[in-house]
């Protein structure tokens, strides 16, 4: 039992050397995020946002605790000038620990975080169906459908989530690529999909910077 103890300890102190060495630690449920808005996926990944929560402010100039309840936000710069935040051209934000990207009709959560994160979201568009040739039989109907995307952790890349998708990715680990290749191309749906983004995340953990003040 004492050998088993001491190989444990042995193990957690290796890895947290690793880590401080490297600066880095490796993402679990409950890991800190630092909060505020990203303008690229680069200040995601480093866990920077480029406006942290503390610089902004809502229209009256009061601090903000909620981000995903104010439509207009406001950011300090540093002359202490209070500048509008442009919501439409943001990349992300953290809010509560929770990370949210910009996309379809709005901020959506990152539902499995991981090198491949999993991120689903709701998209309008116009449908014209209803017009015929030469005069109009009806007016546009605004119609709502769901999209799956992969957030590629490695590259920033926004990726349709399907069996093309996933087939290119696993390229980079050759034992999962085995594996995927064994697959008929028939059974290559969602939840085989799934399975494999899970197994892929599972082997190849996500790191982020350790968070500073």
């Amino acid at each position: 039992m004492r050998i088993l103890v001491a190989i444990v300890a042995l193990t957690l102190a290796s890895v947290l050397h690793a880590q401080l060495d490297t600066g880095l630690v490796r993402y679990r449920g409950g890991f800190d995020f630092k909060e505020g808005i990203y303008l690229r996926f680069e200040a995601f990944r480093d866990n920077a946002p480029t406006m942290p929560l503390k610089e902004l402010t809502d229209a009256q100039g009061r601090p903000v605790t909620d981000l995903m309840r104010g439509d207009k936000l406001f950011h300090l710069d540093s002359s202490s000038v209070r500048l509008p935040v442009p919501l439409d051209n943001v990349w992300g934000l953290c809010n509560n620990n929770v990370i949210y990207l910009r996309a379809g009709d709005g901020f959506y959560r990152i539902g499995m975080m991981g090198s491949l994160c999993h991120v689903l979201y709701e998209s309008s568009y116009q449908d014209f169906s209803n017009y015929g040739s030469g005069y109009m039989m009806g007016g546009p109907v605004t119609r709502t459908v769901q999209e799956q995307r992969i957030l590629d952790m490695e590259t920033g890349a926004f990726l349709s989530l399907n069996a093309a998708t996933m087939e290119q990715l696993l390229q980079r680990d050759m034992v999962l690529y085995e594996e995927w290749s064994a697959v008929p191309v028939k059974k290559r749906k969602e939840e085989v999909i799934f399975l494999f983004l899970r197994r892929y995340n599972d082997r190849h953990p996500l790191f982020f910077p350790i968070a500073g003040p």
